[in-house]
């Protein structure tokens, strides 16, 4: 393509990954991330709820949340409009976790909780579609598009799976299969990434560079690349974005395996100012 065209290309990239972050369920509008105990957990915008909603944005008490033996039930209080899916409930009813990502949505007005695994971690993760993160968010905010940073990558498959360990956010970890490494010249350097295998012949990475605190998110970002052909595949830099992490605290991100750390800087893709330097610079 073009120059243009690939600009326009990057473009509508970034018009994309903006609109998903400012969806009514996308990541600005998580409200809080809450551990359950085993037993019963008091949900409603109380401060002695253990499940804390905002406050003047749901009622003191909206009922309790039992975790017994691996399930967890919420028992909504009487006269509270609490629906399951859309659809109103008014006796327990048990929540399935975002395992499968189809978790049991519960929803109150502009407010809505589902529960979440996480290593041996139970919880109920909230959002609100009229959050004030997702109300008042300024923007990503991108390095200037050079397509230096768009470069062809030889596929390296491994004979036998190979296994990377994956921390998160938490301080869990998680060894992850990989099938491949993705070999590439960059600023006269080789460069290699761990990379995981998509449906549709792409690969997914999780990296950080000498970029990542000096400009780009700290923790390191996340890129996906054009659809294979056969032992080459074009990773595009350019389209590297932020982790949810850099939005919202009540997150849990992976982070990017220790092989994936590259020794140079990659000043493209997404940048990382957070909101108050962000507004100063608008």
């Amino acid at each position: 393509m073009n120059d243009q065209m690939y600009l326009e290309d990057i473009r509508e990239f970034q018009f994309r990954k903006e609109k998903e972050l400012r969806a009514p369920d996308g990541w600005l509008t998580l409200a809080g991330l809450f551990w359950l105990k085993e037993g019963k957990n008091k949900i409603g915008s109380a401060y002695t709820s253990i499940v804390t909603l905002p406050a003047n944005s749901a009622p003191q008490e909206v009922g309790e949340i039992v975790m017994e033996d691996g399930k967890v039930i919420f028992f909504p209080k009487n006269g509270v409009d609490a629906r399951a899916q859309g659809k109103p409930i008014a006796t327990p009813i048990e929540l399935e976790a975002d395992l499968d990502r189809n978790p049991t949505i519960i929803t109150i007005d502009d407010l809505s909780f589902f529960v979440i695994i996480r290593g041996n971690r139970i919880g109920v993760r909230v959002k609100q579609v009229n959050h004030p993160r997702r109300l008042n968010f300024s923007g990503r905010v991108w390095w200037p598009v050079d397509e230096i940073f768009r470069v062809e990558a030889n596929i390296e498959f491994y004979p036998s799976p190979k296994f990377v360990t994956v921390p998160d956010v938490l301080g869990d970890e998680k060894e992850s299969r990989v099938d491949c490494a993705l070999l590439f010249d960059m600023n006269g350097t080789s460069q290699r990434l761990e990379a995981f295998n998509l449906p549709d012949g792409q690969y997914y990475i999780i990296f950080h560079d000498q970029s990542c605190g000096n400009g780009s998110y700290a923790a390191g970002r996340f890129l996906v690349s054009e659809t294979a052909d056969l032992n080459t595949v074009v990773i595009d830099f350019n389209k590297a974005y932020n982790p949810p992490c850099a939005f919202t605290p009540y997150a849990t991100c992976p982070l990017p395996p220790r092989e994936n750390y590259l020794s140079i800087p990659i000043f493209a893709g997404e940048r990382y100012l957070d909101e108050e330097k962000h507004q100063e610079e608008r």
